[in-house]
Formats: structure tokens, C-alpha cells, sequence
């Protein structure tokens, strides 16, 4: 059993689309951007929550060694860059060689991670969406050295049917790029005959345990549900699929934009459950808000005070003339829930 001494760090991507500079090399590159543009929006905008990440940060997770913050090079005006938990990373000081730069995806990114300098072996990657809004200590993400995590399978995403009903980019297609992978080096059955209880713990709720019943059914993971939460990880596991899976990695490195043969972070957490490489557990403390309409929104407000971590999800739904009301009513409930700057800000 490991003692729970041991350094725990969180690693966040970040991008400012409102400056100037950024535009310009996006518009210089925007002809490699396959999807509709008319969603283009949703991928990039600023919510300005990301001081509201580091106050929830400081104030519930205050055990942390460092945050690491990830840009293009670009910092937010606020930002403190001598505060001491703060260490700050450009894209430029870590990407391996034949990456394309700039990119405008977080996918090279997440392919990059393995290079991070100073990441502790445990580490915790959020998106700047991500708010925690209760105190949790390094155990809720780690048990015994390793993640602490859920495995359920589900209905797959893809196919025909699925990408007419819903708008139609990578994002399914990525996640399962990474299952198929995984597929073919860690078998469902060896799982299923030697640690049943990955898909049985006590903590899952019964839906889960009946759909990994109904999905085994299959012999294969045809999909396996995303946590859109903060994800614990180990730093070595990281380093294991850059081995494993070095030619696809290599691939995706040279990706502008979101493109349908990607992998992202996904295959990290993938790799950890396939490989049995997880401690089994289902918290049930997080939400995820869809930044549909002000609407929707003020009708999940309450998770903000009901869950322990709230993700502030943007959406293509979301009308254009709705997000500047949406955004300052978002930004005025987390100025009340965090009203306190972090030492993260100047």
C-alpha cells in the first residue's frame, strides 16, 4: 500500500481568442480547418473562467505541488507568473520534433504531454472549464498509487444515424480511434476472466453494472462512456503509449485542427482501464453544464452547489446573440462562489 505522501500536480491547456496575434495565425492556416465554420466559435472562446479554475484550485485543492499552465505562448493579463505554484509552459518548449506549429487543436497537445518538464508522476489534467467547488483531498483521485476511476461501456458513438442526428465533427471519432486501439492489445476477455470486479465495483451504480453486462456481449469495447471531469493520470503512463502507440502519436503531432484520425487525452485514461492499471470507483460528485441556451443554464445552476466539480461545457448550440448574457451570468455566479483572488493573480 502506498503512503499518501506523494506530490500530486495539475497540467491545464489554455488559448486567449481574443488576441490579436493568435487571430492572425489562425486565419493564415484556417483553410486546413475541415469542419463547418459556422461552429467554428465554440472551439476557441473565451469564457473567462480560468481565474475561476485557480481560485477553486487554491482554495479546495490547496495539497497541490504545482499547476502547470500550457499556451501558445499568450498569457492571460491577470496571471501572476512568480506566484510559486505556477509554472508556465509554451507549446514551443515541450512539442517534439516534427510537430506542426502553431496548432489551433488541443489533440498535438495532449500528444505532447510525455514531454512536459517537472510533471509529478500523479497528476490531475483539467480544462480551463473545469471548477471545483467543494475541498477534496489526493485521495478522491488516487487509491494505492493509482487513478482513481470508472469503467462502463455504452451504446456506441458513430456510424450513419449518429453523425446525421447530432452536429457532425471529430470528437466521437477520436475517442473511438483510441478504443480501437486498445482493443487490439488488451483484450475484453482477459479483463472479463481475470478482474470481473473492474466492471462490477461496489460503487457503480446498477445501470452501469447492467450495461457492461449487456456491452461484454460484444467481445470488443465498442465505447466506453468519457469522464469530462478533472482526470487523474500517471505521468508514466503517459510515457508507456508514447511507446505503444508512437506512429499515430507522430501522426496526430502534425494536425493544425481537429482532424478525424486523431487521438486525444482519452487514450490515456483508456489505456490506464484497459491495461487494469486503475483503482475502481464511481464518485458521482461532477456535472456537466451544456452551454445551450441561458435557459437550460438556470435550470442546472443548482449542480454548482451540489456537486463537487462542475464543468462549464460550451456548445455549437449556443445562439450568438445569447452567449454575452450567458457568459456574464456564468461569471457572476462563480465571482460569488470565489470572490477571493487566488495567489495565481496579480
Amino acid at each position: 500500500m502506498m503512503s499518501d505522501n506523494f506530490q500530486v500536480d495539475i497540467v491545464i491547456p489554455w488559448v486567449d481568442d481574443s488576441d490579436p496575434v493568435w487571430q492572425e495565425e489562425r486565419a493564415k492556416y484556417l483553410g486546413e480547418f475541415h469542419e463547418n465554420k459556422k461552429h467554428l466559435a465554440h472551439y476557441f472562446r473565451d469564457w473567462d473562467t480560468l481565474r475561476y479554475v485557480f481560485r477553486s484550485i487554491e482554495k479546495n485543492m490547496p495539497w497541490i505541488r504545482k499547476v502547470h499552465l500550457i499556451t501558445c505562448g499568450h498569457l492571460p493579463k491577470w496571471l501572476n507568473l512568480k506566484a510559486e505554484k505556477l509554472q508556465f509552459h509554451k507549446h514551443s518548449d515541450f512539442f517534439a520534433e516534427g510537430t506542426v506549429l502553431p496548432t489551433f487543436s488541443t489533440r498535438p497537445i495532449e500528444m505532447n504531454l510525455m514531454n512536459l518538464p517537472d510533471v509529478a508522476e500523479h497528476f490531475v489534467y483539467f480544462n480551463d472549464d473545469m471548477i471545483v467547488t467543494k475541498p477534496v483531498d489526493k485521495s478522491r483521485f488516487f487509491t494505492n498509487g493509482l487513478p482513481n476511476d470508472f469503467f462502463v461501456m455504452d451504446i456506441p458513438r458513430g456510424g450513419w444515424l449518429y453523425d446525421h442526428i447530432r452536429v457532425k465533427e471529430p470528437y466521437s471519432r477520436t475517442v473511438r480511434n483510441a478504443i480501437d486501439l486498445l482493443n487490439k492489445i488488451f483484450p475484453i476477455s482477459n479483463t472479463i476472466k481475470d478482474r470481473p470486479d473492474l466492471f462490477f465495483d461496489n460503487s457503480y451504480p446498477l445501470g452501469f453494472k447492467v450495461r457492461n453486462r449487456l456491452f461484454k456481449i460484444f467481445g470488443i469495447y465498442k465505447w466506453i462512456i468519457v469522464n469530462h471531469h478533472p482526470q487523474p493520470y500517471l505521468f508514466s503512463h503517459l510515457k508507456e503509449c508514447s511507446v505503444l502507440f508512437q506512429d499515430r502519436i507522430k501522426e496526430v503531432r502534425k494536425h493544425r485542427f481537429r482532424d478525424y484520425t486523431d487521438l486525444n487525452q482519452y487514450l490515456y485514461r483508456y489505456y490506464a482501464l484497459t491495461s487494469r492499471n486503475f483503482s475502481p470507483h464511481y464518485f458521482g460528485d461532477g456535472f456537466c453544464f451544456v452551454l445551450a441556451s441561458v435557459k437550460r443554464y438556470q435550470k442546472d445552476r443548482h449542480y454548482l452547489y451540489d456537486k463537487t466539480f462542475v464543468c462549464l461545457n460550451d456548445t455549437p448550440f449556443l445562439k450568438e446573440n445569447e452567449y454575452p448574457e450567458l457568459k456574464k451570468i456564468v461569471i457572476s455566479d462563480l465571482e460569488k462562489l470565489f470572490p477571493k483572488k487566488s495567489s495565481f493573480e496579480l
